[in-house]
């Protein structure tokens, strides 16, 4: 899934004239409040892709305002507290744009499998951030408007594998990063943004295979509408609603392998659209260009947008990138079966001159259920990051994430972009969660 694809899809995207909508930082919710944002997705309607994160926080603002003044659950679901759940987000959405924070972990540095909203880090760290600022629309210039906030953030080194340590940059022993920093303008209904965050792309609760929590935030300017809300064009409103996201940062890895490629760009886009209710669909690519000893410049930059010079044969030119992309679906049960869903998310490499299309798959599967008036989650989730990995390969399978380009692999500070596992292997989990007392309990196979 090239640019052959995602180029058509960006130009349609941004041919489409937006509804102002006021410039916001991004806003990544908590596992709680992303449970309660599900639950009204799933029965009271709300209109907003839960796949993707971070979103603008006025898009997440504006779909619980889009909602009925007296929630009621869909079908027989009449015991569900939804009112709960969108004050439950509410009362979280307030407190990230009125009031700073100061975030404190004491942990080993044991390796452990990051979940969402889970901390990156192996080992202790402290972060603060401050409260959004935004410039009223009233106030807005020319059709400009402006929001931001600053975060900080010192922690142990990522690499549990790294001995050596130096400096103040990635091969320090206790890096300073600007996590949670973010500056946006937004116009027209979109915002242009320098950031540094995290992300989460895909349906799981435990594992995404593009863009998850496992590695330190990104830093990086990018592009993202500033709604999700259904489009009024007829080109688009048939994806109901939905948010486009690109961005390009540069990597912080530390020296881990010999002749790696350190400090080499990395970019990301994603497509997610909710064309039916009860149906969510994803789609991502990342791209690995540049570094240390490797091809760079905006020529280079361009081949690799578009597909150009990957995965080459020996003695064609040296490939443009690395490059992963692929699919994910979430598919909400019938009411008559529950408060149930199922997901999946598939993740390869570009084709490379065959059908515009990834393959060698890396594959996730999970199914998911809300229980007790919709205060309890459940769910089991089985990643396979092996390429081949579906059901019906019959090709060998071989690790995911690695290649004879970027020899470190997929990663940021030297820990995996994707699931926190790596490639190569396989991983059920199987989760519980009381969101109104704040409990997860995970298993690992």
């Amino acid at each position: 899934m090239n640019s052959r694809i995602f180029a058509p899809l960006l130009a349609l995207a941004c041919a489409a004239v937006q509804a102002q909508t006021p410039a916001s930082a991004p806003y990544t919710p908590s596992w709680q409040a992303r449970h309660h944002l599900q639950l009204l997705v799933d029965h009271a309607g709300l209109a907003l892709p839960l796949t993707h994160w971070p979103l603008p926080a006025a898009a997440v603002e504006q779909a619980l305002a889009d909602l009925p003044g007296a929630l009621q659950a869909n079908g027989q679901f009449t015991g569900l507290d939804l009112e709960g759940a969108r004050q439950a987000v509410l009362r979280e959405l307030d407190a990230r744009r009125t009031q700073g924070a100061l975030r404190l972990q004491l942990r080993s540095s044991a390796e452990g499998l990051t979940g969402f909203d889970e901390n990156n880090t192996p080992g202790s760290s402290l972060q603060a951030v401050t409260a959004e600022q935004r410039v009223a629309q009233g106030q807005a210039v020319a059709g400009l408007t402006l929001a931001g906030r600053l975060g900080v953030r010192v922690e142990q080194a990522p690499n549990s594998l790294q001995q050596e340590f130096s400096g103040s940059g990635s091969e320090a022993r206790y890096p300073l990063r600007l996590e949670g920093t973010a500056a946006v303008l937004g116009w027209e209904g979109w915002n242009l943004q320098a950031f540094s965050h995290r992300h989460w792309w895909g349906p799981g609760w435990q594992s995404s295979l593009i863009n998850g929590s496992n590695n330190p935030a990104w830093n990086g300017v990018g592009l993202q509408r500033g709604s999700a809300r259904a489009s009024a064009s007829p080109w688009l409103s048939w994806m109901g609603p939905w948010n486009f996201d690109v961005f390009v940062a540069r990597a912080q890895d530390p020296l881990v392998v010999s002749n790696q490629p350190q400090g080499f760009l990395f970019s990301g886009m994603r497509l997610t659209m909710r064309p039916q209710p009860w149906l969510e669909v994803g789609l991502s690519r990342g791209l690995q260009t540049g570094g240390a000893g490797r091809p760079s410049g905006a020529k280079n930059f361009v081949k690799a947008f578009f597909g150009q010079e990957v995965n080459q044969n020996p003695g064609d030119p040296e490939d443009s990138s690395g490059q992963i992309a692929g699919y994910d679906v979430r598919v909400r049960c019938p009411l008559a079966w529950g408060q149930c869903a199922a997901y999946t998310q598939w993740m390869g490499e570009d084709a490379a001159g065959q059908l515009p299309l990834p393959y060698k798959f890396m594959s996730l599967w999970g199914v998911e259920q809300t229980y007790g008036q919709g205060r309890y989650r459940v769910f089991a989730e089985y990643a396979n990051t092996n390429a081949y990995s579906l059901p019906w390969d019959s090709q060998p399978q071989f690790a995911g994430y690695i290649n004879g380009v970027y020899s470190q692999g997929y990663t940021q500070g030297a820990r995996w972009v994707g699931s926190a596992q790596g490639g190569g292997s396989q991983v059920t989990t199987l989760g519980w969660m009381d969101a109104p007392n704040q409990r997860m309990v995970k298993l690992h196979v």
